[in-house]
């Protein structure tokens, strides 16, 4: 994965679950905007999972090319 795609893709996670955390805590549970927002919150965090994994990955991939 190249390092710009990995900083785009962490910095849309960032942004989408820091935004759905603080929406959370202004909307009322139950309703179906605290629904989606928690959805939101959901593929932030997914989005940063998966971005983090592939830095793993490709990291590891380019010690065992080099070493």
């Amino acid at each position: 994965m190249p390092p710009e795609i990995g900083r785009v893709a962490l910095g849309w996670a960032t942004f989408l679950v820091l935004a759905s955390v603080v929406l959370l805590f202004a909307l009322t549970p139950g309703t179906p905007e605290f629904v989606i927002t928690l959805f939101t919150l959901c593929l932030g965090l997914l989005l940063g999972l998966i971005v983090v994994a592939g830095v793993v990955l490709t990291r590891r991939r380019e010690k065992r090319e080099d070493g």
